[in-house]
């Protein structure tokens, strides 16, 4: 009994987690404090590991990256192939999400707006945001989580590596040796992932009663009917005459950083399971620390 557990893929085990915490929801639905209180502590703790390794991770992996391609317009090859394949499929993704949502229209219930207030912000300006980019510390982009100048951080220290050539070769172990460390840390906070989504999941189903698992599955139905179309249409695609791979492995190998997206809803928390999937897909590590940047810009 024991090997058979042992051989559950991680995917297996965060759907028994997600479905345990769904029924543990329904019991506690009358006394939702004990599963405020006393589980959805332990959910939070995980995203709180989640939140503390990714900034390292994507540190580390980022000059990992840069350290070892060894050549500036190769990553910047890589980093524009990425940008402008994302920029296209977000934008065939947009079509396909408007023309399902307009097969449905009307088919929602309306919500009562007229107590509710917005105070919509000001934006800043492109100047503004360019200079945003660029950190003016080294310290507070990992206080404040700025993703964006964490990356910017990265390719200075990588780039600065590469043209110290020889005596940059200490920091480019130091940087190898602390990128394999958190890359273990990380693989510890993954094999959490099941009893993270089962104190993530129960609280709010306790909270809300099972309302919350029908009162939505309209929208839901819709969102995931424009998904599969998406992925046939577009992934399905690309992975079969660009990736040379079988969808189904596909979705197979990325399902534990899918079901983790769907239950946790933070694409951020995700990143660290997305690349382990990646890798395990058979990627490239370079490749993939560079993908990830990308996506990130």
């Amino acid at each position: 009994m024991k090997e058979k557990l042992k051989k559950l893929s991680l995917a297996t085990w965060i759907f028994i987690g997600l479905s345990a915490g769904i029924v543990t929801g329904l019991i506690f639905i009358q006394n939702p404090d004990f599963a405020t209180k006393f589980i959805k502590p332990f959910g939070d703790l995980y995203l709180n590991l989640i939140r503390f390794i990714v900034a390292p991770i994507v540190l580390f992996s980022i000059i990992g990256g840069v350290i070892s391609l060894r050549d500036v317009r190769k990553i910047g090859s890589i980093g524009s192939k990425s940008i402008v394949y994302y920029m296209l499929t977000t934008v065939i993704a947009i079509v396909i999400g408007l023309f399902v949502a307009s097969l449905f229209k009307g088919s929602f219930s309306v919500l009562d707006t007229s107590e509710l207030s917005f105070n919509v912000a000001s934006s800043p300006s492109l100047i503004e945001t360019i200079i945003n980019m660029f950190p003016s510390n080294p310290v507070a982009p990992f206080l404040n989580a700025n993703m964006l100048q964490i990356i910017f951080i990265a390719l200075f220290i990588g780039f600065g590596i590469i043209y110290a050539g020889e005596k940059g070769k200490a920091t480019a172990d130091v940087v190898e040796s602390l990128a394999e460390v958190f890359m273990n840390i990380m693989k510890f906070i993954i094999k959490l992932s099941p009893f993270g989504v089962y104190c993530l999941i129960t609280p709010v189903v306790a909270v809300n009663g099972p309302g919350v698992l029908g009162s939505l599955s309209l929208v839901l139905l819709v969102a995931y009917i424009a998904y599969v179309a998406h992925f046939v249409i577009v992934y399905s695609t690309v992975l079969r005459y660009l990736g040379k791979m079988s969808p189904i492995k596909f979705v197979k190998e990325m399902m534990p950083a899918m079901m983790f997206a769907f239950s946790s809803c933070s694409s951020l928390g995700t990143l660290p399971l997305n690349m382990k999937c990646c890798e395990k897909l058979g990627a490239d590590k370079d490749v993939v620390d560079l993908h990830f940047l990308s996506v990130q810009l």
